[in-house]
């Protein structure tokens, strides 16, 4: 629990920031690709087609592994029909075994993760704000084992700017208190920023849904470090300007 005095507070995103998940979405897509290529469908453009039904899919799924199976199965049935050939339930099966593998999968943590949360701890109140599926980001969150540095671990769909808004009023802070942490300029800093909050990116080999314009226009509200390991570097001299 953090300490009630401490009044800002640093707010961290969840996988691709203390955990690595998009390698177990990118190896289960390679095992796709590659039975695509047993089957004689994966032909020239086939990851393009796939990503953009991903994306298309998020309207109607959201972040969730169901999402990720429906839009891999509707990829082999798009391009089986237009070989001229029937799709296979068994076919189908495994595919789907292929994308809920990264449900069953571990996330392992981000090197320096519990270090970098324990250090800034004595500074500020740390809380937790990850979207997707809700039983499976509670079980990265338990499996992480990092619970236990945060006031508040909260679980949502999605973030946007009322997402971030509403998260200050329950915090009972001020937005230009806090700031989000995380990979994604479209989940992490742009919204937040938006909100009023101060942000910081750390860069990470995402998903291309969430890559957006990194252009900011926001002097002394945004920080790049390079990796979680320099975040404290950063952040710390900026949380002892709040604290005076």
């Amino acid at each position: 629990m953090q300490n009630a005095r401490l009044q800002s507070v640093v707010v961290f995103d969840g996988d691709d920031t203390l955990w690595r998940t998009m390698p177990l979405y990118t190896e289960a897509k390679a095992r796709f690709f590659a039975l695509m290529d047993r089957a004689s469908l994966n032909s020239e453009g086939i990851e393009r087609e796939f990503e953009e039904r991903d994306h298309r899919n998020v309207a109607k799924w959201g972040f969730t592994v169901e999402r990720f199976r429906n839009s891999m199965v509707e990829t082999y049935r798009a391009r089986a029909l237009a070989a001229g050939v029937s799709p296979e339930l068994k076919r189908e099966e495994e595919i789907s075994r292929i994308a809920t593998s990264v449900a069953r999968r571990r996330a392992p943590l981000l090197p320096y993760a519990r270090q970098v949360l324990t250090r800034l701890s004595a500074s500020c109140r740390l809380v937790l704000l990850t979207k997707g599926e809700y039983e499976l980001q509670r079980r990265r969150v338990m499996a992480s084992g990092l619970e236990g540095l945060f006031e508040k671990v909260i679980i949502v769909d999605h973030k946007d700017v009322a997402t971030f808004r509403q998260l200050a009023t329950e915090l009972k802070v001020k937005p230009d208190r806090v700031w989000s942490v995380g990979d994604s300029m479209r989940s992490d800093v742009r919204p937040a920023l938006a909100a009023g909050f101060r942000a910081v990116w750390i860069p990470q080999k995402t998903w291309s849904y969430e890559e957006v314009d990194s252009d900011l226009d926001a002097p002394g509200r945004f920080l790049r470090p390079r990796s979680i390991r320099e975040l404290p570097k950063v952040l710390l001299p900026e949380l002892r300007k709040d604290g005076e």
